[in-house]
């Protein structure tokens, strides 16, 4: 719970406009006739106390610019209404900026109150749903994906992932190494660099891999390598804390990160391999909506999810967008 003190003419006053105008919570006031005149309003996870502006060392012409380049941040859950919170302050004159998107996908308006900045924001959402992925969002994808790899056709391996220049064994073999090498990112933590295992590719043009599948073990062997894998990742999602960076080539990264750069591996890749192996792939779509929120926030929103990612990614077209030749994705973590 943020807590921050502001002072201000009339606490009393002031704590009208925050409740009466713009619609957030009395808390409590002190008596008017009180010697301590004080009030506290709240909004999402901030408490500002109001208290009197009576310092005798300032004028009153410098007090409108009390706490010039500081903002007070405020964080709506996931309840609330963000755009009917911005209506309220723009009614009211104070909001001054319009609501939208910031790069990482946080709804946010700036809003002048009492004299003071405030950042009123909510966590990404995409078609009312958080833009939040978990541990278990890349266990499920990767489960999805094995379930419908497991279905390809025997002697089918060795045929092109769709458009890709790698066959659809040495592609699993490829998306097993990244989940594997974002797990060790998280693992070692590194802040500039990657972690310094040995890559190498087994063939001009084929992919360079630390991991690899034996090939006696057959397809079984090789989906197995995929799970493990995608479990070393799950696990350290799972177990590092949020406020952890750890380097990747498209910036610095936090767990959630990593684990939205594991989902779109596991769901373009999967995708390749599937196209090579005959097989219907089809992600589900919420889940490619937050990984889209979390990982590509200037993607169009007004577009089914599943097409898009492929849009996003350089593997199919957008009615109404230019196709896309080279990508990347935003990887940075969300402020808070």
């Amino acid at each position: 719970m943020l807590s921050v003190f502001l002072a201000c003419e009339d606490p009393y006053a002031t704590a009208d406009l925050f409740t009466g105008r713009l619609g957030w919570r009395l808390v409590f006031a002190t008596p008017r006739d009180s010697a301590d005149r004080l009030a506290c309003v709240s909004l999402g996870d901030a408490q500002v106390m109001l208290g009197t502006d009576d310092e005798e060392f300032l004028p009153a012409a410098s007090r409108e610019h009390r706490g010039a380049g500081v903002t007070v941040y405020v964080r709506l859950p996931d309840a609330a209404d963000i755009a009917a919170v911005h209506a309220r302050h723009a009614e009211a004159g104070v909001a001054t900026a319009p609501l939208s998107t910031r790069e990482w996908g946080e709804g946010a308006f700036d809003a002048r109150i009492a004299g003071y900045r405030f950042l009123i924001t909510q966590e990404g959402t995409v078609g009312g749903m958080p833009s939040t992925i978990t541990a278990d969002d890349l266990e499920s994808a990767v489960r999805l994906a094995v379930t419908v790899l497991e279905k390809a056709p025997d002697g089918a391996w060795d045929g092109k992932a769709g458009g890709l220049e790698w066959t659809c064994w040495e592609t699993v073999e490829h998306l097993s190494d990244d989940l594997f090498a974002y797990a060790a990112q998280l693992g070692a933590r590194p802040k500039n660099r990657e972690v310094p295992f040995l890559w190498e590719s087994r063939r001009p043009g084929g992919p360079a891999n630390v991991t690899y599948a034996d090939r006696d073990a057959g397809p079984s062997g090789l989906l197995e390598v995929l799970e493990a894998c995608g479990a070393m990742l799950v696990a350290l999602v799972r177990t590092t804390p949020p406020d952890v960076r750890a380097h990747h080539v498209f910036g610095a990264s936090d767990p959630e990160g990593f684990a939205a750069m594991g989902i779109v591996e596991t769901l373009v890749h999967t995708h390749d391999i599937a196209q090579g192996l005959g097989l219907t792939w089809d992600p589900p779509a919420d889940l490619v909506a937050r990984t889209l929120a979390r990982l590509f926030p200037d993607a169009p929103r007004d577009t089914a999810p599943w097409p898009t990612l492929l849009w996003a990614t350089g593997r199919g077209d957008l009615p109404g967008h230019a196709r896309v030749t080279k990508w990347r994705w935003t990887g940075t973590p969300h402020l808070n």
